[in-house]
């Protein structure tokens, strides 16, 4: 908790949730933080289905500045989805807050991460191979682009060790039943980010 509290205040980013002042006392952590009103990504993906690309396009901009920015500060968030991109209550995607650094790291240059963090659908397959960096994020981007457009998952499975072994091989596909009407330009933007090293 310490450690999500000291990377959250040391970050100023207009995607990245603000923590005002913090308190503890001998049982509890007190977190006093912005209100954000428009509910998780993640809920307003399940009642659109899929959105269209402008919106996807608004949201991916928001959430790569953000991740380049905490990129550029040595920090890897290590768990992005969409429950942990917030809305406004607008909810026109253009105010969007990353959320629960509670397994971001501080990271150096060149130097390999070897734990195995983050949700099953968006974990990237060199965390699975306990040798990743900052990158992984961006593969979880990915995912939630691919996500966003399409409303299904590019890696799938029964369980957790199903999805994981997809995710291992790296192969993903453009479905014409899902993907028709989708440009090119963003099927290559969810590609590049899905690159498998």
């Amino acid at each position: 908790m310490q450690s999500e509290i000291n990377i959250l205040r040391s970050l100023d980013h207009p995607n990245i949730v603000k923590i005002f002042e913090y308190f503890e006392d001998e049982k509890r952590y007190y977190i006093v933080q912005e209100h954000i009103q428009g509910g998780e990504l993640f809920d307003e993906i399940i009642a659109k289905g899929k959105f269209n690309e402008k919106d996807a396009a608004v949201l991916m901009k928001q959430l790569l500045s953000c991740i380049s920015y905490c990129h550029s500060h040595n920090i890897v968030h290590r768990d992005l989805k969409p429950e942990n991109v917030l809305l406004e209550a607008s909810k026109e995607f253009d105010q969007i807050k990353v959320i629960d650094f509670g397994t971001a790291q501080v990271f150096r240059k060149g130097e390999h991460l070897k734990e195995t963090i983050g949700t099953p659908y968006y974990i990237a397959p060199e965390v699975l191979n306990h040798n990743y960096g900052k990158e992984c994020d961006i593969w979880s981007l990915g995912v939630m682009a691919y996500i966003i457009l399409s409303g299904l998952p590019p890696f799938n499975g029964g369980t957790d060790a199903e999805i994981m072994s997809s995710i291992k091989t790296g192969k993903f596909s453009f479905a014409p039943k899902v993907w028709t009407g989708i440009s090119q330009q963003a099927k290559d933007f969810i590609t590049a980010m899905l690159t498998f090293d």
